[in-house]
């Protein structure tokens, strides 16, 4: 079993905190996750770290040689990932994308990112953080898709 301290300090290293936000339909679907990507030689860290959290799942990813430990599960990232860090908490820059992260997970289970002023909440803590996404929406496109 890996020492609690070694995985902050990996995961100060090696881990994403972030956040997906697209439309779909008259909604925005909102996808936050934790991950550590690493070589294919090195994969095995990503099954002690699966086993560690004991959720996620790991892949290879896509177009190159590695693969990917991740944790997209919202009960998962508020019971298992989120308590972890803040016991053992991370000492570079990712310790505020990973309060970013933290806020965006609370506001989804009080239900938030299903209301127009919620996905601006989270937009505006995503903007403020600069977490990682795949696109970043301004206010304006979001008025339009979201119902009030």
């Amino acid at each position: 079993m890996l020492n609690p301290q070694y995985v902050t300090g990996f995961c100060d290293g090696e881990a994403s905190f972030s956040v997906t936000l697209s439309p779909r339909g008259d909604f925005w679907e909102v996808r936050p996750s934790f991950s550590v990507s690493q070589n294919k030689l090195s994969r095995g860290i990503l099954y002690q770290l699966k086993e560690f959290f004991e959720c996620g799942y790991v892949r290879p990813s896509r177009g190159d040689n590695t693969y990917k430990y991740e944790v997209c599960s919202l009960k998962d990232l508020a019971t298992k990932v989120i308590p972890h860090f803040e016991k053992y908490p991370l000492k570079t820059q990712k310790q505020r994308n990973f309060k970013g992260l933290k806020k965006i997970v609370h506001l989804m289970e009080r239900k938030e990112h299903l209301h127009q002023r919620g996905v601006i909440e989270i937009l505006e803590i995503m903007e403020k953080i600069n977490l990682a996404s795949k696109k970043i929406y301004n206010r304006q496109e979001i008025q339009k898709l979201v119902k009030v």
